[in-house]
């Protein structure tokens, strides 16, 4: 068994799924001019209907594992995901365009849960985090490759978008040919499965909340630069990839990171997304909005892998899978959600301006970094006591 060629295959996949439905955004400006009648929450759906497919297409990716290798489940996401993808360049109406949509989020769903269990299956200790960061990198490395893609080819035409997805093709081959077909966890569907811990319940709000925050880039920035007059949509494209650029380097150094910054990680990853947010509010052309982006990048593309690690050391391994199914459906969910509840509470305020929302996920992630550096200060300061009273008897 070549764990280098496994890795390979694991990490091909990885390449194509967490911003699978986001990688047409910086065409979402010209598909709104070639669907005149509908709304700009509707054009929004074509980037979130998939996550609504993904949802309950993770767990029965969780429930297949008991009877089918993931090496199966993987090829046959990978054939809903070539068909949705494509397809939704082909189609005349706004109607169909969606439901190509949702069957790319079909095979997402096949897909996305099997990508972070198979590391637990074939890696452990400070290997499977490294592993899990270089999978955080991949995913941001494939939002690097398909934004830019994505938006040169929106520039010749919107439909021509929507071929970035045949990159499917070359994760099939590696897949095909590097993975095993065995089933790793032996016996997995003969086991008595204890309920989940309440840990990961937590962790897959955790999940939501990051995932809601961060998906109000991709759904909103190819709109907002439109208004704003700041660029056209190979500009959103750039800027966009800026994001995942930086996500990319979180992830392939993510454990020195956390070396770093040992309990006021979560902190300053939190406070690195709400400054780019704030940067991203004030920016006056598309090269500020970009350092913008590459903070939240970066914030995101240490927590995301952070959060998953988490999951895999939380449970036992047979219910890996099952696991990440509950937190992988929470991160689609806030990817569906996203705009809706950003939009809601727009309206409610009387500002539904993309900058608006901008300022208020700053202020928002300034509010949720102070509560992780109260909490971390206070452990110090728990640590430090208990210290204390060990020197003292």
């Amino acid at each position: 068994m070549n764990k280098q060629l496994i890795k390979t295959a694991i990490l091909s996949v990885s390449l194509l799924t967490v911003m699978a439905g986001a990688a047409i955004s910086p065409a979402l400006g010209d598909i709104a001019l070639a669907f005149p009648n509908s709304n700009e929450t509707t054009i929004k759906l074509i980037l979130t209907l998939p996550s609504v497919m993904i949802i309950p297409f993770i767990f029965v990716s969780s429930h297949l594992t008991r009877r089918f290798s993931k090496k199966s489940i993987l090829l046959i996401g990978m054939v809903f995901y070539l068909i949705g993808g494509l397809g939704g360049g082909l189609v005349p109406t706004i109607e169909l365009l969606l439901l190509f949509r949702a069957i790319l989020g079909i095979g997402v769903g096949l897909m996305m849960p099997l990508s972070t269990s198979l590391v637990a299956d074939f890696f452990d200790g400070q290997e499977r985090t490294t592993t899990m960061g270089q999978v955080s990198a991949v995913n941001n490395l494939g939002g690097v490759v398909l934004f830019l893609l994505s938006g040169v080819l929106s520039a010749i035409s919107w439909r021509m978008a929507f071929s970035v997805y045949t990159l499917v093709v070359v994760s099939v081959i590696i897949v095909w040919l590097f993975l095993p077909k065995q089933q790793l966890i032996d016996r997995g569907s003969k086991v008595k499965l204890e309920p989940l811990p309440k840990s990961v319940y937590f962790t897959g709000a955790s999940m939501f909340f990051i995932i809601l925050v961060f998906f109000a880039l991709p759904s909103n920035m190819a709109l907002f630069m439109q208004q704003e007059g700041i660029g056209n949509s190979q500009n959103a494209g750039m800027v966009i990839s800026a994001g995942t650029a930086a996500g990319f380097v979180a992830g392939l150094i993510l454990a020195q990171i956390k070396r770093i910054f040992q309990r006021f990680f979560y902190t300053v990853m939190l406070l690195l997304m709400a400054i780019g947010f704030l940067i991203i509010a004030f920016a006056p052309n598309a090269i500020i909005i970009g350092c913008g982006v590459g903070l939240m990048g970066f914030g995101f593309g240490s927590l995301m892998p952070t959060v998953f690690d988490h999951v895999t050391r939380i449970v036992p391994r047979v219910q890996v899978v099952q696991a990440m199914a509950v937190v992988t459906s929470m991160l689609f969910l806030g990817q569906f959600l996203s705009p809706i509840i950003l939009d809601s509470i727009g309206i409610l305020v009387g500002d539904g301006s993309i900058r608006f929302t901008y300022f208020l996920l700053a202020g928002s992630l300034f509010l949720v970094s102070t509560g992780f550096l109260i909490h971390a200060s206070s452990r110090r300061s728990t640590i430090n006591g208990s210290n204390q009273d060990m020197k003292g008897s």
